[in-house]
């Protein structure tokens, strides 16, 4: 099992965020449940960022959000306790140790809303490092970041779990679409509880 946690930054979960995502504030209590799960658990966890410059592209479609350096970019809960920590940067290239290491905490920087963006995430997607894993995917937003994370993974044959109370969307009909879609790729959705509930049944 793999933990994608998206974007789960000041600015998209904060009310007074930048790009703050509506009703994100209620998510934010099983975002942390899960977290601390991950390292307790020691599970594989990889945590997307948006680290943006001033006068980034994205700026043309969203307004500025996650400035490397301002609060708003920073990740609402930091650290995993328990799991070795590794950042790779926006642009990171893949390297002979091009792997991932079980029970380590990766945060994957980019500066597109596409997680697989970054070329060390997208390389590992390509070379099957997610193929008929559980991929339990929670984060913001629905019908943006975690639609890219979600069906970018079910593309290359991982089995997709969204964590439906865990997730918040930009728009009402962007979203019902988003889900729509992710049914239709073979997203299964579940809840907090019911994953939570595995450990405590292993």
């Amino acid at each position: 099992m793999i933990f994608f946690d998206i974007d789960t930054q000041h600015d998209f979960l904060d009310r007074e965020g930048a790009l703050s995502v509506p009703d994100a504030e209620s998510i934010l209590g099983n975002i942390e449940r899960l977290l601390a799960a991950a390292g307790a658990h020691r599970i594989t966890t990889i945590s997307s960022r948006c680290a943006h410059r001033p006068g980034d592209e994205e700026f043309r479609i969203f307004p500025p959000h996650c400035v490397e350096g301002t609060r708003g970019a920073e990740r609402v809960f930091a650290a995993l306790p328990g799991l070795p920590r590794r950042e790779l940067k926006v642009g990171a290239r893949p390297d002979a140790q091009a792997e991932l290491k079980p029970a380590t905490h990766y945060v994957v920087k980019k500066d597109t809303f596409d997680l697989f963006s970054n070329p060390w995430l997208e390389a590992m997607r390509r070379g099957g490092a997610f193929s008929g894993e559980e991929c339990v995917v929670f984060g913001v937003a629905t019908d943006y970041c975690v639609r890219a994370a979600a069906l970018g993974l079910a593309q290359t044959g991982a089995r997709v779990l969204l964590v439906e109370d865990a997730v918040r969307g930009v728009a009402p009909d962007t979203t019902a679409k988003t889900i729509a879609e992710m049914r239709a790729a073979g997203v299964e959705f579940t809840t907090t509880d019911e994953i939570l509930q595995r450990f405590t049944q292993s």
